[in-house]
């Protein structure tokens, strides 16, 4: 197993709308915060690390417990203090004082411990995430796995369908489009996000069909966004294209539908 730990800077909006290389966050210093309810500092050292400082004979006191009347002689010192900068950083397991910081960091809230956690809600004040190359893994593979299974699904589809799948998750028109076209966009689709194709696939064949529609006439003028709404001549049929689907599902719209479809398709 690697000794090399990986902490990188989470590239979160700031008000200067810049992210990550171009971001010009300033480096922030976290120390060992006291947990007034258990009465020790937080600090995450497995039994491996205690294991390992005292193999090592290490003379830093490293001792959790926390008394607010009398200052601990390791936290809260300069040595006990770890530079968050705005950059990809690398510590050492290896090396003592390297591994009680990552400890500090595993015990802090504005470190995540993992990516995932943090795209989890865990820890909403984190600037910084451990990297997890095993997490990173097994996140790609899962892609792949769902990109391989999206790719099946769609080569499944009719023509017809593969072309409403398309004006679903882009809007656009697929008029007069080759099959080399419609092949070549399917997969841009699954690369981008074959979890959504999947989900759109799976979807009520006609809600599909009727929001390829609803795209169609949008695009060739039958029905018109005003605002927030779509319309018909002065008709409010909904306010997104969902709800036009909704609003042409309901069996007493039908006569109305098939007048669009009409329309549409001529």
């Amino acid at each position: 197993m690697t000794s090399r730990v990986e902490v990188r800077p989470l590239d979160r909006e700031k008000w200067h709308k810049k992210t990550g290389k171009e971001s010009f966050m300033q480096p922030q210093t976290i120390e060992a915060l006291a947990d007034v309810e258990k009465m020790e500092y937080a600090v995450d050292f497995s039994d491996q690390d205690r294991k390992f400082f005292k193999d090592k004979k290490v003379r830093y006191d490293l001792s959790l417990h926390y008394d607010p009347e009398v200052p601990h002689p390791f936290w809260g010192t300069k040595t006990a203090r770890v530079k968050l900068e705005n950059k990809t950083m690398f510590f050492n397991k290896a090396l003592p004082l390297d591994r009680v910081k990552i400890g500090i960091m595993k015990g802090s809230r504005y470190v995540a411990n993992s990516k995932k956690e943090w795209n989890e809600g865990l820890y909403p004040d984190a600037t910084h995430f451990i990297h997890d190359e095993s997490e990173e893994a097994e996140a790609k593979a899962s892609k792949v796995e769902l990109s391989d299974t999206a790719i099946i699904e769609c080569s499944k589809l009719a023509p017809e369908r593969k072309i409403q799948l398309i004006k679903v998750l882009t809007g656009g028109s697929m008029k007069n489009q080759s099959t080399d076209f419609i092949t070549v966009k399917i997969r841009e689709l699954v690369d981008k996000n074959p979890a959504l194709v999947l989900k759109t696939i799976n979807r009520n064949k006609k809600e599909i069909a009727t929001l390829a529609l609803v795209y169609e006439a949008i695009d060739k003028g039958i029905l018109r966004k005003d605002g927030h709404n779509i319309k018909y001549l002065d008709s409010v049929l909904g306010m997104d294209e969902e709800e036009v689907v909704k609003y042409f599902m309901d069996d007493k719209n039908q006569e109305f539908y098939l007048l669009i479809k009409e329309k549409t398709i001529k």
